[in-house]
This record gives C-alpha cells, sequence and structure tokens, in this order.
C-alpha cells in the first residue's frame, strides 16, 4: 500500500510541473521514481526491522501493522537491517548519477540525501521519531512535500514557489495520513512505548483531528482558488470540490466512531480509501489537461 500512494503523489507532482510548463521526460520520470521507489522500500524494511519486538503486539491490516514476517522468522532480522542499508545507499548514489547524467544541481542528490535520513531514523536509535511523538511531523513532510516535490523535481529541474503552495493541503492529508495509520496500532504502540498522537490523545481524538485537518486541507485549495494563488489552466474550485469526498467520509466516520476496535479500522480503511481515491482524481484531472 505505502509504494503504490508513494506512486500516486510522485506521479501528482510530476503532472503538475507538466501543467506549469515542463516537458515531460519518460527516462527523468522513470529514474526519478526508482530514487523514490527504492528510498521508500528502504523504509519499509527499516521500520520491519526497528520495530519487529512491537509488531507481535500489532493488528495487520491493508496499510499498518507491520508484515509481521520478522516476528515469525527472527532470524532474517540481521538480513533486513543489511537491506535496509543497501537500498537507502542506492538511493543516494541513483541520485548523484541523476544529477550527473541530467546536469542538474547539487541541491537535488542533497534532497535525496536528507529525505533518507528521515526515513531512516523514523524508527532507527538514536533519533527513533516515532517513539518521541515526532512521527507524525516526519510523515506529513515525506508524503505531503517530498515525495510529490520530487516528482516535480526531476521534470522541472527545481522545486518552485507554485509547488509550495500546492504542498500546503497535501502536507494536511500527509498528517492525516499518519494519524490514521496509527489508529489500528494503538494497542500495540502503546505496548512498545511509541509516542504517537493517538497513544497520547486517544482514537477519539484521531478522528476528530483528521476531520480538522482535511477542513484545513479544503479550505487551503479554496484559498488557491479565490486568490488564484496558482497561475494557470488548473481549476482548483473544482479540486475543493473534489476535496469534499474525503472530508464527507471522515466526518461520517467521527459521527459513528465508538470503542469497538475493528470497527473503527473499517473506518479508518474508509478514510484512508477516500484521500487516495482524491489523489486518483486529481491526477485524473491533471492528466486530462495535459491530454487536451
Amino acid at each position: 500500500m505505502i509504494i503504490h500512494s508513494s506512486f500516486l503523489v510522485f506521479l501528482l507532482g510530476t503532472l503538475f510541473a507538466v501543467i506549469s510548463g515542463a516537458t515531460f521526460d519518460v527516462y527523468r520520470f522513470i529514474f526519478g521514481y526508482a530514487i523514490v521507489f527504492t528510498a521508500v522500500l528502504a523504509v519499509s524494511y527499516s521500520n520491519n526491522y526497528f520495530d519487529a519486538s512491537t509488531d507481535k503486539y500489532s493488528t495487520q491490516t491493508a496499510f499498518s501493522g507491520g508484515s509481521k514476517i520478522l516476528v515469525e522468522h527472527p532470524e532474517l532480522l540481521r538480513l533486513a537491517k543489511w537491506i535496509a542499508i543497501g537500498l537507502f545507499v542506492l538511493s543516494i548514489i541513483l541520485g548523484f548519477l541523476f544529477m550527473v547524467v541530467f546536469s542538474y544541481p547539487i541541491t537535488f542528490p542533497i534532497l535525496v540525501i536528507l529525505s533518507n535520513i528521515l526515513g531512516w531514523v523514523y524508527t532507527a536509535p538514536p533519533i527513533k521519531l516515532v517513539y518521541r511523538g515526532l512521527g507524525e511531523l516526519s510523515t506529513m513532510i515525506a508524503a505531503g512535500f517530498i515525495i510529490p516535490g520530487m516528482g516535480c523535481f526531476v521534470v522541472i529541474g527545481k522545486i518552485d514557489a507554485s509547488f509550495v503552495v500546492l504542498a500546503i493541503p497535501f502536507l494536511m492529508y500527509g498528517f492525516a495520513f499518519s494519524i490514521n495509520f496509527e489508529i489500528p496500532d494503538i494497542n500495540a504502540d502503546l505496548r512498545g512505548n511509541k509516542k504517537t498522537l493517538i497513544v497520547r490523545k486517544g482514537q477519539r481524538f484521531g478522528f476528530i483531528l483528521t476531520v480538522l485537518l482535511l477542513f484545513l486541507a479544503t479550505l487551503s485549495f479554496l484559498v488557491i482558488a479565490q486568490l488564484r494563488l496558482i497561475p494557470g489552466v488548473i481549476n482548483f474550485w473544482l479540486i475543493t470540490l473534489l476535496s469534499l469526498i474525503p472530508l464527507g467520509f471522515t466526518i461520517w466516520s467521527l459521527m459513528k466512531h465508538d470503542t469497538d476496535q475493528t470497527f473503527a479500522i473499517k473506518l479508518v480503511t474508509r478514510n484512508v480509501s477516500s484521500m487516495f481515491f482524491l489523489i486518483i482524481l486529481i491526477n485524473g484531472y491533471f492528466l486530462f489537461l495535459i491530454l487536451s
């Protein structure tokens, strides 16, 4: 699920760059996503490695709970660690190769390095962001800015002011994703001493915060449309309208929420699916603008 979502937001950044006037280059696109893919895969391995002691308490869902492979096969722990390190190194090497092959500025591999460091320290000691109450912030930055930003960067050669404005609502979605990923894992995270917002504030707080974040995302699209903060052909009134879909789902989830964990997981699944659906709709709309 995380791999698929990373492609969707990377594609969003790429399509936005093309709409903004950049020329699409399939080689840069594939090369650029290879950098992101290896980094995201590395995070998956490192999280499974460093969270192995916590995952044995978790409930596995489509997007959370860990794979439990290392719980069932602890003999693979060392291998998983070195695969994670190898993938992080490979992502950074690919970042430098991309800079050389396409004559990009040094800021590109620097962004790749910082992104990989952020992924590593999410669970790795001594920083262990998710164990110190900073996991949501790192996920928000990665999902809402870095990955779509990489999609934009590999096509247009920079991250410009228009993308920074566009990233504001997607930072809200990134934060909301993180919160919803944590809700099914509340018991495991509590026993594993993770200081997530859901552990500290409870599930209901998570559903309330999700509604607030998605409301702020819709409001951001509304402000962009009203003030014409991003010039061009994109109709942000339409995107504002589309953003009401996940907002409606999360409001419904908040109204239906109770203390039953199984039912809460079903609500979270709908919340996350509705946010993915919005990204797919926006990508489809961007593609339509490019092809029309």
